[in-house]
C-alpha cells in the first residue's frame, strides 16, 4: 500500500494554493552581479571589493566586473531602521553599482523599465549582504531601490555621472506601484 495520491481538488478550497516555484530569480537585461570571495579565518574576514586589474589567477571576475566602468562619484548611505524602502528611482545616463557592507543586509528590488529591453518590465529580487557579498551594477533604465533588513543597514555605492542639483538625472517612481507593491516583503520558507 503506498501513499494516498490527492489532486488540488481534494484540498479544501480556501486554503489551495499555486505549487511553490523553486529555481533562479528573473536576471534583467544589463544587470550584473558579481559574488565576491569572502576569507574568514579565526581573526576575522577579508573582502576585496575592488580591483582595477586582473594580476593573478582568480583576480578576472572583480577586475572584468569593472571594466568600462567609469568612476565618477562615491558614496555610503546608512538607513536606522527596517521600516523603510529606498527608492524607487530610476536614471537615464547614471550607472549605479551597488555594495551592501558587511554586517548590513538589504532585499534589493529592480524593474526594468526600457521599452526596447529583452527584460521590458520585468523584476528581479537579490538579498545582499548577511554573508552575501555582493557587487550589482545597475543600468540605465532599470528602476532600483532597497529595503534594509537590518538596523542600521549601509550601502556603499558607485555612481557613472556626478550629482548636479541642476540635472539631477534621477526619477522616482512610487515604492508602492503595483507592479513591485509585493516585492518588498519578506518571503517565509
Amino acid at each position: 500500500m503506498g501513499e494516498p495520491k490527492l489532486t488540488p481538488g481534494d484540498i479544501l478550497e480556501e486554503h489551495r494554493g499555486d505549487a511553490k516555484v523553486y529555481g533562479g530569480a528573473t536576471a534583467l537585461e544589463g544587470v550584473r552581479v558579481l559574488r565576491l570571495q569572502r576569507h574568514v579565518d579565526d581573526r576575522g574576514l577579508f573582502l576585496e571589493i575592488y580591483r582595477r586589474k586582473a594580476t593573478h589567477p582568480g583576480s578576472e571576475p572583480l577586475a572584468s566586473f569593472f571594466e568600462g566602468l567609469t568612476v565618477a562619484q562615491m558614496n555610503y548611505s546608512v538607513v536606522d531602521h527596517t521600516s523603510t524602502v529606498k527608492g524607487l528611482h530610476y536614471h537615464l545616463h547614471q550607472t549605479d553599482v551597488w555594495f551592501c557592507p558587511p554586517e548590513s543586509k538589504m532585499k534589493i528590488v529592480l524593474w526594468d523599465l526600457r521599452k526596447d529591453s529583452p527584460t521590458s518590465g520585468k523584476t528581479q529580487v537579490l538579498v545582499a549582504g548577511g554573508g552575501r557579498d555582493l557587487w550589482v551594477r545597475i543600468p540605465p533604465g532599470v528602476a532600483h531601490g532597497y529595503r534594509p533588513l537590518t538596523a542600521p543597514c549601509a550601502l556603499l555605492y558607485i555612481v557613472t555621472r556626478e550629482f548636479d542639483l541642476e540635472d539631477p538625472d534621477e526619477y522616482r517612481i512610487p515604492w508602492d506601484h503595483p507592479a513591485v507593491r509585493d516585492l518588498w516583503e519578506v518571503e517565509n520558507a
